[in-house]
């Protein structure tokens, strides 16, 4: 057997475009992320949804975020803005998703609840995804979106565990990159040493 040479891209977690989502009016539990220079790329969207047309505009935002993104995206959602998150996961073309690598949804709120109409079909979300949460709530949708579940309490912006998270998507990138190797070398295999 001759010798093979084996090339394998590895994402960075600065490799890693942040889209958060946001309830319009809300103050953003993700805005001190910036503080952090890996994830200085972060763009937020405001969700709007009270009409046919907020949502349709919120889809439009987030589809031109994730699709223009030149790396892999990981969406960060709370509140609300999480089951915006789950409706354009649900709804959107495989080819819209693909380039989402996984969601991190805090305190999710179920949309009705809150006068939002994000309601979509009851199916697991289309990529990896964290549900962040203590209340009965965050587990049922948790289960639902097909997430892993971790407690947590109720946050604000003042009093989001910001280490935590950055912790959470570190951890989170790095089973990305695991996931990637991986399929880099079944892919490998199944062509073999030829």
């Amino acid at each position: 057997m001759g010798d093979r040479i084996v090339s394998v891209a590895v994402l960075e977690s600065h490799r890693l475009k942040l889209i958060a989502l946001v309830p319009e009016n809300s103050v953003s539990i993700f805005d001190r992320f910036r503080e952090f220079p890996r994830f200085a790329d972060l763009q937020q969207i405001a969700v709007r949804g009270r009409t046919v047309a907020e949502r349709t505009a919120t889809a439009a935002r987030i589809d031109s975020a994730v699709s223009i993104s030149d790396r892999a995206v990981m969406l960060l959602a709370q509140g609300s803005a999480c089951a915006a998150a789950a409706w354009w996961a649900r709804l959107s073309p495989k080819s819209y998703t693909a380039n989402v690598s996984g969601a991190l949804l805090v305190a999710p709120e179920r949309a009705g609840l809150t006068g939002h109409g994000f309601a979509s079909p009851k199916m697991k979300l289309p990529f990896p995804s964290i549900a962040v949460g203590a209340d009965d709530e965050t587990q049922r949708l948790g289960i639902e979106w097909g997430s892993r579940l971790i407690d947590g309490p109720i946050l604000t912006a003042a009093s989001a565990p910001t280490n935590r998270f950055r912790a959470i998507i570190e951890r989170f990138t790095a089973a990305v990159v695991e996931r990637d190797v991986g399929a880099a070398y079944r892919i490998l295999n199944a062509i073999g040493d030829d």
